[in-house]
């Protein structure tokens, strides 16, 4: 696997145009392999990106990929093609191999936070198999972070845990490898923020499409070093294509 940084000049007008569709950045990033060296999604791992506001200035893209992209012409597209390349691959697998239970890193994910829902009654598929389901988006913050989290999120507000979160047997973060560690007053140390909807055209034929999306900010302990290596080559939740579902991970500030 690799992982890949690449900074956005955002003083181009094709930048602008292709952040402004989650339809036309996967293009762009599809476009970064031939077509033949990156398979469909597998247990090994999958084509993963997203795009990051940085606290300090300037945007930058994040990949991790099965196989080394060529960026030679996304950097033509929004980069600087004019000067030394500003991008930078390496090798993830190393990084891969060091997780180890009991270990802790700050993470940072952006994901598609939604629900299936049944077309007859509202019930989950779980609940109801009758009829087809479409994926309703979570929309507040709470809802957002149980998504992640599970009941856990509903442990330090005054609020009755969903029907949805508390039947749950383990949450979305367990069931990918780790836990998301309390402050000193119980609360859980993670942030959601930027959420919203984004509204695209998608294809030839220009169906429209809406993708809820919301950033994920705070510390982890790794409970399964093999499910989280997992989640963060395979990705978490839905929208994948469209920028979501990458999970990254850094050392703890001292």
């Amino acid at each position: 696997m690799y992982f890949t940084q690449f900074p956005i000049n955002m003083t181009r007008r094709e930048s602008r145009k292709l952040l402004a569709s989650p339809y036309l950045m996967h293009a762009a990033v599809a476009g970064s392999f031939p077509s033949n060296s990156v398979p469909d999604a597998t247990e090994n791992g999958r084509v993963l990106w997203r795009v990051d506001r940085m606290n300090g200035g300037g945007t930058r893209l994040y990949m991790v990929s099965p196989s080394k992209p060529s960026l030679v012409g996304l950097d033509e597209q929004m980069g600087w093609p004019d000067c030394e390349p500003q991008w930078g691959t390496r090798d993830y697998d190393a990084f891969l191999s060091r997780i180890e239970v009991g270990q802790t890193y700050s993470f940072r994910l952006v994901a598609n936070p939604v629900v299936s829902r049944s077309t007859r009654g509202g019930a989950t598929d779980i609940a109801n198999q009758r009829g087809g389901s479409k994926r309703i988006g979570h929309l507040t913050v709470l809802q957002q972070e149980a998504w992640l989290i599970g009941k856990q999120a509903y442990e330090s507000v005054d609020s009755e845990v969903p029907r949805l979160f508390a039947s749950e047997e383990s949450s979305r973060a367990q069931r990918n490898g780790f836990e998301v560690l309390v402050d000193e007053s119980g609360a859980s140390r993670v942030v959601v923020s930027n959420s919203g909807k984004a509204v695209f055209s998608k294809g030839a034929q220009g169906k429209r499409m809406a993708l809820v999306r919301a950033q994920y900010d705070g510390v982890l302990r790794v409970t399964d070093a093999n499910a989280l290596r997992h989640a963060l080559t395979c990705g978490i939740g839905h929208g994948k294509a469209f920028g979501c579902g990458l999970l990254t991970l850094a050392p703890l500030s001292r």
